[in-house]
């Protein structure tokens, strides 16, 4: 469990598995700016049964204080040779109830954190559809970059889109303390 000011970061379980499946399966949970693919409880339950472990991960973002599910985040490796690039895609996505405080920035934060403590990796990213602004500022509050635009890459409702691509890596990031000081409490 990854502990911050206001939220707790779960790794997700089998237990987990029939919200998950209502949410991604929700159009308003996806939001304008991811497809909706439905997968069964079944599914994620299985899914979940694996350990979050180096080369990806899935958690729910949970009140501090309630632990309600307000959303979830995670981690993959995108890159075919891991062997040869170190580094792991960031994914967000915020229940609407909790939508606008900060929740997925806090998220982000704690993971880049954790990810630049725990693992040997060099460079954190995160693809984000051209026109998706809230999950922009949440990539710039986590202190990635806009690194550049993979063009007409991503199908989304009928037609490709654009992606920017941001990224910190591990000397921006630096250490807990000197990250912690540059952001937003978390």
């Amino acid at each position: 469990m990854l502990l911050g000011n206001q939220i707790r970061l779960t790794p997700a379980t089998p237990e987990d598995a029939p919200l998950i499946a209502d949410w991604f399966g929700d159009p308003a949970y996806m939001g304008d700016y991811y497809n909706v693919w439905p997968t069964t409880r079944q599914e994620f339950a299985e899914r979940f049964a694996t350990p979050t472990g180096r080369d990806q991960g899935f958690l729910l973002i949970r009140d501090q204080a309630t632990a309600q599910s307000m959303g979830t985040i995670g981690y993959w490796n995108p890159f075919t040779r891991a062997e040869l690039f170190k580094g792991l895609e960031l994914w967000w996505q915020v229940h609407p109830n909790f939508r606008g405080r900060g929740i997925a920035t806090q998220a982000a934060c704690l993971l880049v954190n954790h990810l630049f403590n725990s693992l040997p990796v060099e460079r954190l990213q995160a693809t984000i559809a051209i026109g998706n602004t809230a999950s922009s500022r949440v990539a710039m509050g986590a202190g990635m970059q806009c690194d550049g635009v993979y063009r007409s890459v991503f199908f989304l409702h009928g037609r490709f889109v654009d992606l920017h691509l941001f990224a910190i890596v591990r000397g921006d990031w630096q250490d807990t303390p000197t990250y912690r000081q540059a952001r937003c409490p978390f």
